[in-house]
């Protein structure tokens, strides 16, 4: 049974919880429909749910809707390079990534880190980090207890609990990436980034020299083999789910993946930091801390920024000479970029905190009267025009507003 403890521990991020209030009660929903042993599977319902607005659909791949692609694609490839500058430091930029990124951003009063935030990480016993008990707690094991909970309850819980009472647009709504049907990649990449996070490599599923995990299994081998069976059973039940998520919001399996995420939420809380209080007093946390920020977050944000890149250039081509094959170039490279995006959120620490990233990189729901507004105003027609617009709201710009400029009932977008 999910312990409705979570209800008070979750911690939504700012800019996501719009409609948060079903994401806290689909957990109070989920514990009486588990009593019961009663889950109504409303998937047809669901389907029948046409939630686009016939208004910006009326842009769609119009001059205008693909200048306001190439601006979003490179506003996120910005955000995206600035994310890894800021962990990896100076040294690590080319000259043309040098040229985007100030040579004072690093020691700016909001990051504060000369030599990049993977420096703060791997140095503890400073201001942020007192201890490497304390780094280890604030970003492995209190990133995935954020992020476990959310999925469970937010990503998933919101849109179950709006379906079980029967407001089907609002459910529908409430799902993140419905544009692209891409959902159920998206909340089994936020596992993967608790599974990277604690196994110490990207694509670990087992103790890697100087992880966590290790840590666990040289003293508690129970407790590691508990934890990596959590974490695979959130994996699997995610990735039982139907899809796409949108249509299938309710029954059995949606039940067990929040139930899943929920134990794996508890675990870290109640198990892991108890250890790690326990037995790490001692202990030196630095190898695991290193290998952490360099292993996983660098090569995470390198991986991403890279792609993002990659994804610029496709949204340009594609509105330079528009057609099919171009337009489905540019939605495959969004899938691309979206992965380590999500591989990363067990990590949203430090400067996508700090920064204000998360939400210009990710806000959900979108605002799609803003969105709207930006597409009917003639003041705002050229890419730079466009990009002048987006970079004041975090609403209109990021992954979900390029999602809906591309895709369009789980389908690449065709140029009309």
């Amino acid at each position: 049974m999910l312990k409705l403890k979570t209800m008070v521990n979750l911690k939504f991020r700012t800019m996501r919880n719009a409609k948060s209030y079903w994401g806290i009660t689909a957990l109070f929903l989920l514990g009486l429909f588990s009593a019961c042993g009663e889950d109504k599977d409303n998937a047809a319902t669901n389907s029948d749910v046409d939630i686009n607005n016939p208004e910006i659909e009326a842009f769609a791949t119009s001059e205008k809707w693909n200048n306001y692609l190439v601006a979003a694609t490179d506003e996120l490839y910005k955000d995206c390079l600035k994310l890894w500058a800021a962990w990896a430091g100076p040294d690590a930029l080319t000259d043309e990534e040098k040229a985007i990124v100030s040579s004072d951003f690093w020691t700016s009063s909001e990051l504060n880190a000369p030599n990049g935030y993977a420096s703060i990480v791997k140095n503890p016993g400073n201001a942020i980090y007192p201890s490497g008990i304390n780094a280890i707690e604030a970003t492995i094991i209190q990133g995935t207890i954020d992020i476990a909970g959310e999925v469970g309850a937010q990503k998933i819980g919101g849109p179950y609990g709006f379906a079980v009472a029967e407001d089907y647009v609002s459910a529908v709504l409430e799902v993140e990436s419905w544009y692209s049907w891409n959902s159920i990649t998206d909340y089994s990449d936020n596992i993967v980034s608790i599974r990277n996070s604690y196994f110490g490599g990207i694509g670990s599923t087992t103790a890697q020299t100087n992880s966590l995990s290790g840590f666990v299994k040289e003293i508690d081998p129970g407790l590691d083999a508990e934890i990596s069976a959590a974490i695979n059973a959130a994996y699997t039940g995610i990735k039982t789910m139907d899809m796409p998520f949108r249509n299938n919001l309710t029954g059995p399996k949606v039940v067990a993946a929040m139930e899943a995420c929920a134990a794996l939420e508890t675990i870290y809380e109640e198990k892991l930091l108890k250890l790690v209080d326990e037995q790490g007093r001692s202990y030196n946390f630095v190898p695991i801390l290193t290998k952490y920020a360099d292993d996983v977050v660098v090569k995470t944000y390198e991986d991403m920024k890279n792609k993002a890149k990659a994804l610029k250039d496709a949204a340009k081509n594609y509105a330079d000479n528009p057609s099919n094959q171009r337009l489905s170039a540019a939605c495959n490279a969004w899938k691309a970029t979206r992965i380590p995006w999500e591989q990363s959120e067990a990590f949203l620490i430090g400067p996508a905190d700090i920064l204000g990233l998360d939400p210009s990189l990710d806000s959900w729901p979108l605002d799609q009267d803003d969105i709207l507004t930006i597409l009917k105003d003639n003041s705002f027609n050229t890419v730079e025009e466009i990009l002048d617009a987006i970079s004041r709201d975090d609403n209109v710009c990021g992954f979900h507003t390029i999602e809906l400029l591309l895709f369009n009932n789980g389908q690449d977008r065709t140029v009309k």
